[in-house]
């Protein structure tokens, strides 16, 4: 067992928890030739009871974890420990890194992962933390950090919009200026209020405050503040938790959703002119298709022009990278196919002219299939080589505003590009044609989104999720272009628990109804992807006008089924 020595304990809040840092002595059996000075391990428990014991280096939670082999770990020796400390979890080592940034370097770690319902050993982990660690070190692993740790705290917190009933509803929009009020919000990524919670742990209304990961901050009394703000409005059983995470802009590629249509006068000379705003559009106006995007994911910090004058920023889509990695991961496959077995014995065979009859299918097949994977390699080569990936020039984007956020870009397709066909239909369930009247995306003017009211994301990455919408409005700190710290009141939606994360690459992705009504285009994430940031499309659509002077925007191939193709400007409702 190991001897508490001098135990130096400090209280401070990781989201929803305390911890101890305790200097523990080696164990009274370690071997006298290792080093004597004292290990630091670490235990804290959350407002739930969530725990997690370890050190000496934990990486922050939850984290990214990448299944490793450390050589000359003692396997059989460690689990004794576990069994004497009576802990149940399964044991891995990996290399781990926090969700907010992948480029952390990895801290090498002998993972413990624990199922607390069949485990009561919770008041023993630090103690075989500890003896663990001792181990490591007698054995040359002083360098590996021990982790034992509650496999939802691993995970991650759900995210789940407040319901009607919670006290704190009614009262949100109250609280939330308040604290912007109130409150020092340097460093505050984002500010809003659900339900979070883990798995067979009651889901709680909680203030939630995504945080720049690289400000130094006592977010300890940033987190007072808040709970003294909630007790002013007698709501002591709303949690707040404080959140490291990634930037809301997460994406860093274009996500080229759905091509639209503006409608402008066209000046001809070197190209493309916006037309004056409030210029009637005259009998010659024409319809143009354009791309549309998010801002951010084309523009760097260094790039904050308004609109695009002079030399056009071109746009792939795919990315560059990515017909390179696709590439790439053919080239290995192929690769693969051809050292691996039987293919390789059997190619050797037939071409010393020994292979057997019987065998001669075999072979055939595994040519055909590495043929198969030949033909898709040269093609990607001739795409690649010929830039047909290139998608085309910005023609005009958002800016960078100080008063609120938006960010969308629209792209002028090059001549040769195809455009998409826009069909949304296979959102709705409803297959009869009067239910598919909205299946391309339909923009209607004004269409009013309830609580909860389920919407659909189709992401570059994510490919397609159900979220729910959130009435209450969700505060977003950003910085602009003057170097002004702006926050800007937004729209979120959250991603159900089986469906997958708003991912980077997503941005750009627009949302929609079950009917197929566009309702807005999401261009942020946060907690790992489950909430969803997006611009109302009304907003986007009104904000394109202003910046354009442009008469209407539609999404391309918008008709009605079963009537004839006509105009958009032609219908009677939407814009």
């Amino acid at each position: 067992m190991a001897k508490l020595a001098e135990v130096d304990c400090h209280i401070f809040c990781a989201p929803g928890a305390s911890k101890d840092i305790c200097t523990l002595s080696p164990s009274q059996n370690h071997d006298p030739t290792t080093p004597s000075h004292p290990t630091t391990m670490e235990a804290s428990i959350t407002a739930t009871g969530l725990r997690r014991a370890g050190g000496p280096k934990l990486c922050d939670i939850p984290y990214n974890s990448r299944t490793t082999v450390i050589e000359q770990l003692p396997f059989q020796e460690l689990q004794p420990i576990l069994e004497t400390w009576k802990v149940c979890g399964s044991m891995q080592s990996m290399e781990c890194t926090p969700c907010y940034d992948d480029s952390a370097e990895p801290i090498l770690t002998l993972q413990v992962m624990v199922d607390t319902p069949r485990d009561d050993s919770r008041e023993n982990w630090l103690q075989a933390a500890q003896e663990m660690h001792d181990l490591l070190r007698r054995h040359g692993l002083g360098h590996v950090t021990v982790d034992i740790i509650d496999w939802r705290l691993k995970v991650g917190p759900n995210i789940l919009i407040c319901e009607p009933t919670d006290a704190i509803f009614s009262k949100w929009d109250m609280v939330r200026k308040r604290i912007l009020e109130s409150v020092d919000v340097s460093g505050f990524q984002m500010l809003g209020c659900y339900r979070m919670g883990y798995k067979d742990v009651e889901y709680k209304p909680t203030i939630l405050i995504t945080v720049d990961p690289k400000s130094e901050r006592n977010w300890n009394l940033a987190k007072q503040d808040v709970n003294n703000i909630l007790n002013e409005f007698d709501l002591s059983m709303v949690d707040v938790e404080i959140y490291k995470d990634r930037s809301i802009f997460c994406a860093r590629r274009p996500s080229i959703q759905s091509e639209i249509n503006s409608r402008y006068l066209v000046h001809t000379r070197e190209g493309p002119r916006v037309a004056t705003i409030g210029h009637s559009v005259g009998p010659d106006s024409e319809w143009e298709p354009f791309g549309l995007t998010c801002r951010h994911c084309i523009f760097d910090k260094h790039r904050q022009d308004a609109l695009i004058s002079e030399s056009a920023q071109e746009v792939d889509c795919p990315t560059y990278g990515k017909v390179k990695e696709c590439i790439d991961k053919l080239t290995e496959t192929v690769s693969y196919l051809k050292r691996g077995e039987p293919y390789r014995t059997l190619e050797q065979l037939r071409v010393d002219g020994d292979l057997p009859d019987d065998r001669k299918a075999l072979w055939r097949n595994l040519r055909d299939l590495i043929k198969s994977h030949e033909d898709g390699l040269t093609h990607l080569h001739s795409y690649y080589d010929l830039k047909t990936y290139r998608f085309g020039e910005v023609w005009a984007h958002s800016g960078d505003g100080t008063t609120r956020i938006m960010d969308w870009a629209l792209l002028k397709p090059h001549p040769t590009r195809a455009c998409p066909s826009n069909k949304f239909g296979q959102f709705t369930e409803r297959y009869l044609p009067m239910f598919l009247k909205a299946e391309n995306g339909y923009i209607e003017q004004g269409l009013p989104l309830d609580h909860g009211q389920p919407l659909h994301t189709y992401g570059c990455e994510s490919n397609a999720a159900i979220c729910r919408y959130s009435i209450l409005p969700t505060t977003i700190f950003t910085v602009a272009a003057n170097g002004e710290r702006r926050a800007t009141d937004e729209q979120s939606v959250c991603r159900r628990a089986s469906q997958p994360s708003f991912e980077p690459g997503d941005s750009g992705a627009l949302l929609f109804t079950g009917y197929g009504n566009a309702v807005g285009m999401a261009f942020g994430g946060q907690v790992q992807g489950q909430i969803v940031v997006f611009t109302h499309i009304d907003d986007l659509i009104a904000d394109i006008k202003e910046q354009t002077a442009v008469d209407e925007v539609v999404f391309y191939t918008q008709e009605w089924p079963g009537e004839p193709s006509r105009g958009p400007g032609e219908r009677d409702s939407g814009y």
